[in-house]
């Protein structure tokens, strides 16, 4: 039985996913800055990630980590370096000193946030140059690269997982194309700690099918079959009653929070014209063998 830990396991995010990793088998090892309620098949501490003594001490003997915790608001630089940037260096270089081979990285959809979101673009795959939204989408994005180092020159095995929205269901008409279910969610996680031929791979944590927003090949290719992908219809209509599409020609139709995939993100301290976002959807993407929808 495999012992994973987990960090920020108190957060939301890993509060949804840490039942269902239990339920496929796995013993969890929580840390968080904060106490963390446990289960049956979980122990947890309280500890820092930026404490580099500390995360290798509650490392070692354990198989794999799951690097949850970070800066989650688009808080200023002072915070986002602290808990996104160091505690991410502190994380992978305890795994490396413990001999941990497997990690999963938790990033976010906002490293490519100001995108234009479709129909104004087309869906974003995972190889796509970053384009980030926010503090924290750079913060998130500066992870990503830690990840493909530590995988790369350390032979490690890196899942990055750009989470969009983990919840029950989607709650507003953006969150429909990046909704994330907490079961599909420890399924990519399973994917990152067990498929054999992960060395550096980037997904999209996120359940929809359609390919609306993300192109999500990546993950399909590696067995993701989301079990929570088809929104159910009256779920659906009640997110478009109550966040309807804005008017054609509108001034909330030419926003940043309607044009791009970041949303609000994207939106806050936005300078000059939304305009100026058509120019990512100008440039060319990298070449690429994804495809849209998940495979027949």
């Amino acid at each position: 039985m495999k012992r994973i830990v987990v960090t920020g396991a108190a957060g939301d995010a890993a509060s949804q996913l840490r039942p269902h990793l239990l339920v496929r088998g796995y013993r969890l090892h929580c840390i968080d800055i904060g106490p963390t309620t446990t289960s049956r098949g979980e122990t947890a501490v309280v500890a820092d990630v930026t404490d580099r003594a500390a995360m290798t001490r509650e490392f070692a003997g354990m198989d794999a980590v799951v690097h949850l915790a970070a800066c989650t608001t688009d808080a200023d630089w002072p915070d986002q370096v602290k808990l996104s940037v160091e505690g991410t260096i502190e994380v992978f270089e305890a795994a490396r000193a413990c001999g941990i081979e497997r990690v999963v990285y938790a990033s976010t959809n906002h490293v490519v946030g100001l995108y234009p979101r479709p129909p104004h673009g087309p869906a974003r795959g995972s190889r796509e140059v970053l384009l980030p939204d926010s503090r924290y989408g750079v913060a998130k994005a500066f992870g990503e690269s830690v990840s493909a180092l530590f995988a790369y020159k350390y032979a490690m095995r890196v899942l990055v997982i750009r989470i969009g929205n983990v919840n029950s269901h989607p709650v507003d008409r953006r969150r429909l194309g990046i909704w994330l279910s907490p079961r599909d969610f420890a399924q990519l996680v399973a994917l990152g700690i067990e498929h054999p031929s992960v060395r550096f791979e980037i997904v999209y944590g996120i359940s929809d099918r359609t390919g609306r927003h993300y192109d999500n090949a990546t993950a399909y290719a590696l067995g993701f079959r989301p079990q929570d992908g088809v929104v159910e219809p009256e779920i659906e209509a009640k997110v478009l009653r109550e966040d309807p599409p804005p008017a054609a020609g509108s001034a909330a139709a030419a926003s940043v929070t309607e044009l791009s995939l970041g949303g609000s993100f994207a939106a806050e301290e936005f300078v000059g014209s939304a305009a100026r976002l058509m120019e990512a959807m100008r440039k060319p993407a990298p070449a690429s063998c994804e495809g849209g929808a998940e495979p027949g």
